[in-house]
């Protein structure tokens, strides 16, 4: 029977669900106006201190949500729900602006359908975010002043639905199944000072809808020593476009294509002694397949972690379940600045892991520091400071009693 507490845990986790739809994180950024808007790399809380390292990584409370795979290694159903806030400086030749941002980034609901076999999981996660507004006076005149405004607004989210399966010791495999779903805006509006004159506005509309799959893989080369490889194939998206004017609006105007890329990643994870663990991964979206929409070279990251920790099981004791992470991580988003120069981006990272006070249960922390668009020539360079926080429960839930 599930408790009165469990309940509670899960209106808890519904609530999480609904913030991680209706809301958008990691915007405000320039380089979100461009297609599908930032496209956004999470693997799991842990992850996040670690440069986002994690493919090849399996615990009892390790929740990806990249690698399928390595669900089948948690031993209780377990919850996992992420919080990210977000601040940035952004700087042009011209401007400067500060900005913050706050929300739910993702939940995700395991349940072993066999301890340490096979998993199923059901979740729900962001896959790319389009916030920003640019605001001009530049067609402005004597006789006519007005204000310019066009804005990006929107994203496209993925539900999931994960199973995981454990065939051999050493092996673990996985699938998932995405179905994605948003909403992406296009507004321009024209606000002009004389009362004589009306106000414009236009706005287009695009509801996103697509279906993809995702495959993951862990093997075991040594006891603590992990390779894994995750694919998700190329899709084609559905977009229904509306256009919205001041006195009408035209719904199904037409239906277009969006095309996202093949992507791809390798990683390893191995101990060096009891406490120290070491991660590298390399993930790849072949977006110069594509070349839409600003983007026109494949994106690439790649990314080292460290873990400091003592044993990790949730029957040892408070400060040996600890975890002290760092990493650092280089990609190339695939994009162009308008002087025609690739966008990076360079962050550093620390984190850690506290346990808290549950069967088994851990809540992830971590800081990410660095630069996007870091060209001395890039007419818009943005410094980036963000907090991860993630929580992660594990209770006998829909186990057999032995």
């Amino acid at each position: 029977m599930i408790s009165k507490k469990n309940i509670l845990k899960v209106l808890v986790l519904i609530l999480l669900i609904f913030g991680a739809v209706f809301n958008s994180l990691e915007a405000q950024s320039f380089y979100s106006s461009r297609g599908i808007g930032l496209v956004r790399y999470f693997v799991s809380g842990r992850s996040a201190g670690m440069a986002g390292v994690g493919l090849a990584l399996t615990d009892n409370l390790t929740v990806s949500f990249l690698n399928p795979a390595s669900l089948s290694a948690l031993s209780f159903t377990t919850i996992s729900a992420n919080f990210r806030h977000s601040s940035a400086n952004l700087k042009s030749a011209s401007q400067e602006a500060s900005i913050t941002d706050s929300n739910v980034s993702g939940v995700q609901f395991v349940i072993p359908l066999k301890q340490n076999r096979v998993a199923l999981a059901i979740g729900l996660s962001p896959y790319s975010t389009v916030e920003v507004s640019f605001t001009s006076d530049e067609a402005s005149t004597e006789e006519k002043p007005l204000l310019e405004t066009v804005s990006y607004d929107g994203g496209v989210n993925t539900g999931f639905l994960s199973l995981s399966i454990k065939p051999f010791d050493r092996l673990y495999i996985g699938a998932t199944t995405l179905f994605y779903f948003g909403l992406l805006k296009n507004i321009q509006r024209i606000d002009f000072a004389s009362p004589d004159l009306r106000d414009t506005q236009i706005e287009l509309s695009r509801s996103v809808t697509g279906v993809n799959l995702r495959f993951g893989v862990i093997f075991k080369i040594l006891s603590n020593w992990n390779i894994a490889g995750v694919l998700t194939p190329r899709v084609t998206l559905n977009s229904d476009n509306t256009l919205n004017l001041n006195i009408t609006e035209f719904s199904n105007i037409s239906s277009t294509a969006i095309e996202l890329p093949l992507a791809f990643g390798i990683g390893t994870s191995f101990a060096v002694g009891r406490k120290l663990s070491v991660g590298i991964d390399y993930y790849r979206q072949q977006w110069s397949e594509v070349g839409k929409d600003g983007f026109n070279h494949d994106s690439q990251r790649f990314a080292l972690g460290l873990e400091f920790s003592g044993k990790g099981s949730f029957r040892d004791s408070y400060f040996s379940r600890m975890a002290v992470r760092a990493g650092i991580y280089y990609k190339n988003l695939g994009l162009e600045d308008p002087i025609g120069e690739k966008v990076s981006e360079i962050f550093g990272t620390f984190g850690l892991g506290v346990p808290i006070k549950w069967r088994a249960g851990r809540l992830d922390l971590a800081l990410e520091a660095g630069r996007r668009g870091s060209s001395s020539k890039n007419p818009f360079r943005e410094n980036v400071i963000r907090f991860t926080g993630s929580i992660t429960i594990g209770e006998r839930w829909f186990l057999r009693r032995r």
